[in-house]
């Protein structure tokens, strides 16, 4: 169907949804108070717990609403897959059901989305989180801000806008699980694209959270890492091969200063060596790295 300029949303919010009848209703209608022309994607993702049902009542009266049903569970990020090629406005908004993304703060969002390409929510230190999560999202943005050369205060912030047109160009990128946000993050960063990041408070969600801490979090570590790999290998190469290099010369230093020779070890001969194959490695898989991105416009 095609839309007056009038018609047309100025932002698609899309909402993935699993299991979420506890908050969703009250979700939707936060966000129905915005005063924007929002076009709101609710995406489904094959939800058991009565949320469908919900949903369907919910929006008989809501135009502005749409939901999209998922045949079987294929992720969170499948489901903000779905929305993004749905999505009918020029800038989408990646929002949870579960309640602890502010809606409120959608117009800061739709407001900083008209200068850069990705805005990114970053959590102020008000928020309800455990301290272990706190110490894990520590450890993942120290990592993610090593990686790409640059600060990122929260990796894992679910809230975020994107141009909609750049959302498309690295869906391919996305994985169906939980790891967009660092995806997406990481891939605009890589592609030279601009990026903010505007503080909100977090609220405790409603129902139960779907994440794991030790077991998902150690998926999320090893996701960056791989991350890392695709996108800017040498970050990860390099230092593993110098720590390579590192241990040979101690090894041959220690031979020269305690035995008085200059002898080569088995065990200096093979840190020299993983050093020089460890950093090659690194720097093809950079050559390849930037080859995956320089047929982007």
């Amino acid at each position: 169907m095609n839309l007056d300029r009038e018609e047309r949303p100025v932002l698609s919010v899309i909402i993935p949804i699993y299991n979420e009848r506890e908050a969703v209703i009250d979700t939707l209608t936060r966000v129905l108070l915005i005063p924007l022309n929002l076009e709101i994607l609710t995406v489904d993702d094959c939800s058991t717990d009565g949320t469908i049902e919900i949903l369907e009542e919910f929006i008989k009266d809501q135009p502005r609403v749409r939901l999209i049903k998922h045949p079987y569970n294929m992720g969170n990020g499948a489901a903000v897959k779905t929305g993004i090629r749905d999505a009918r406005a020029p800038a989408i908004l990646i929002l949870d059901a579960d309640g602890q993304h502010p809606p409120e703060d959608i117009p800061k969002f739709f407001e900083k989305i008209q200068t850069y390409e990705l805005v990114v929510g970053e959590r102020t230190k008000g928020t309800d989180a455990t301290s272990f999560r706190n110490f894990g999202n520590w450890v993942f943005n120290t990592f993610a801000s090593y990686v790409a050369g640059c600060k990122i205060p929260d990796l894992t912030c679910g809230m975020r806008c994107m141009r909609t047109e750049i959302a498309r160009e690295f869906i391919d990128l996305f994985p169906n699980g939980f790891s967009l946000p660092t995806t997406s993050t990481l891939s605009v960063i890589k592609a030279g694209y601009s990026l903010a990041w505007i503080p909100i408070k977090s609220p405790q969600r409603k129902g139960s959270s779907k994440i794991r801490p030790l077991s998902d979090g150690s998926k999320f570590l090893l996701i960056i890492v791989r991350i890392a790999v695709f996108f800017k290998p040498l970050r990860v190469f390099l230092p593993i091969s110098l720590l390579a290099l590192l241990l040979g010369l101690i090894d041959f230093l220690a031979y020269l200063i305690f035995q008085n020779k200059i002898a080569v070890s088995p065990f200096a001969a093979l840190m020299f060596q993983s050093f020089l194959i460890i950093f090659l490695m690194g720097l093809m898989s950079e050559q390849i790295a930037n080859l995956r991105f320089s047929g982007r416009r």
